[in-house]
């Protein structure tokens, strides 16, 4: 199995954090499929990483280095680092209400269990560390 090739996704630093939270649990699962070593997966992380993402992770290990400090080499905490910029502080409280405030209305079954896992889903990644 391990030859089929999975493709990463790549994090633009894009100020929705729906998208923001889905390219954390893509990367996530990318990992845990290629089983890569924590320094290998922030480095892979930063390729991953363009546009204004790529210039804020720049800017987070220049200043670790200018207080004298190792750069970044713990994927939970870039995650960490990443999350404090790209999900709001109400980001989890505001899914909780709109969890708790979802109705299944004129969904089908399906649809409202899909989206009611979905906001399940999402509210565990609001907590990760």
């Amino acid at each position: 199995m391990r030859h089929i090739k999975v493709e990463a996704p790549t994090f633009e630093g894009q100020l929705d954090p729906w998208i923001f939270d889905r390219w954390i649990r893509d990367m996530d699962q990318f990992f845990g499929w290629y089983n890569l070593s924590e320094n290998r997966r922030v480095r892979f992380a930063k390729m991953k990483l363009s546009g204004t993402a790529q210039l804020y992770w720049k800017s987070v290990q220049e200043s670790l280095i200018r207080r004298g400090q190792p750069p970044n080499t713990d994927w939970v905490e870039m995650k960490t680092k990443l999350k404090e910029k790209y999900l709001p502080r109400s980001y989890r409280g505001n899914l909780l209400d709109q969890w708790n405030d979802l109705r299944q209305g004129g969904k089908s079954v399906n649809e409202y269990v899909a989206q009611f896992d979905e906001y399940r889903m999402r509210c565990a990644v609001g907590r990760m560390k």
